[in-house]
């Protein structure tokens, strides 16, 4: 309900500061407010009907159209807000406001030109959420790295949402750009799917074709514990999926005489389901001395990045959650509520790496995507 609530509120400032001012006739008004019911419709009639905004039970084409209407009123109401801008600057400027506020806020043509550059940001946005991410590579620079681990590179997954909308194709496309990389190693930080075992069970089985002479890795994500959480887990394990909870394992690296430790956090959503929340020092116990195998820490959300590097050594800790903040500008309101952790390499004073992966895929709430594409992250390491 909460997003129903957020695109109410966008679409009465849309109303109120520029449908209402606009000199186009009263029947392209009308329809205007009509075109803004689906998007402040839908997030309530998916939660309260159905089956659950996560993944709500409708054929994709479906959500894909009435998620299309709030990436428009999203970004009608962006530009709504820097066009009062713009008016305010030129009053405080010392003018009248009278001529640039007719010419900015009321004048047809910019009124119909403003409209259609929301709707095109909307669908190239839409575009840019549901397709197969590409493949990105970053080098990490890390300290205390063994030489014989230089240049040691795996992949890594975040957020891939199996879902109503992210279905089987998309998820065997993804599979299969992973696989054409021969990754040594995968490592996914969470948010597997959005929805039921039963609902999803086929739009995960892709997922099983995922392989890598060390293995498939990961930990659990937020959205893992919002419904049928023991199931997935199980199911999601069923995949060959290694599933990391507060615990680590020690991988020999093949052809380079090395050994590396992969660690995994449980999410700290598990605090609102009475279920395990994060411990780092359970994690890591016993793990071999981190100057001779380095510790990579697979956690879902980042924020507690320098914490957690407080109570134990580690390497490198890898995240997701953020999606990047999916569009650019409003990233900067999704750093704030993760600790100013976003997307990309982050660094602590003696030298701890963060990455921040932007995520593989998109949830049905906020599937669009402007400026801050996903990706498939191939990470290579080298000597800091």
């Amino acid at each position: 309900m909460r997003f129903a609530i957020f695109n109410l509120i966008l679409a009465l400032w849309v109303t109120w500061r520029f449908i209402a001012p606009a000199e186009i006739r009263r029947g392209i008004k009308a329809a205007l407010l009509v075109a803004l019911v689906p998007a402040v419709v839908y997030p309530a009639a998916a939660d309260l009907w159905l089956g659950g905004l996560l993944s709500p039970e409708l054929p994709r084409w479906v959500i894909v159209g009435a998620t299309g209407t709030q990436a428009v009123l999203f970004f009608l109401a962006g530009i709504t807000l820097l066009r009062e801008a713009i008016i305010l600057c030129c009053v405080l400027a010392g003018r009248s406001g009278v001529k640039p506020h007719r010419l900015v806020q009321r004048d047809r043509r910019t009124v119909l030109g403003l409209l259609g550059a929301s709707v095109g940001l909307g669908a190239f946005g839409m575009y840019e959420g549901i397709r197969v991410p590409d493949v990105v590579d970053h080098t990490i620079p890390v300290k205390d790295l063994p030489p014989e681990l230089e240049g040691f590179s795996f992949v890594q997954l975040s957020d891939i949402h199996c879902s109503a909308l992210l279905t089987e194709p998309h998820v065997r496309a993804l599979v299969e750009r992973v696989q054409s990389l021969n990754p040594q190693l995968i490592l996914i930080t969470g948010d597997f799917v959005d929805g039921t075992v039963k609902r999803r069970e086929r739009d995960v089985a892709p997922l099983a074709g995922l392989s890598a002479p060390m293995g498939v890795w990961g930990c659990e994500g937020n959205h893992e514990h919002y419904g049928n959480y023991d199931a997935w887990i199980a199911k999601i394990e069923s995949l060959g999926i290694r599933l990391l909870k507060n615990a680590h394992t020690v991988l020999d690296v093949p052809g380079r005489n090395a050994k590396i430790c992969i660690a995994g956090l449980a999410d700290r959503m598990g605090a609102r389901f009475g279920r395990e929340t994060p411990d780092v020092k359970r994690a890591l116990e016993g793990a071999p001395d981190i100057k001779a195998v380095p510790r990579i820490l697979l956690v879902h959300q980042p924020k507690g990045f320098p914490s957690y590097r407080e109570e134990a050594d580690f390497t490198l800790q890898l995240s997701g959650h953020t999606h990047g903040g999916q569009v650019t500008g409003f990233d900067r309101g999704v750093a704030i509520m993760n600790g100013l952790f976003v997307r990309g390499q982050y660094a602590l004073e003696d030298g701890t790496k963060l990455y921040v992966h932007p995520g593989s895929g998109v949830w049905n709430g906020f599937p669009f995507r402007v400026g801050i594409p996903a990706e498939i992250a191939r990470i290579t390491l080298v000597k800091a």
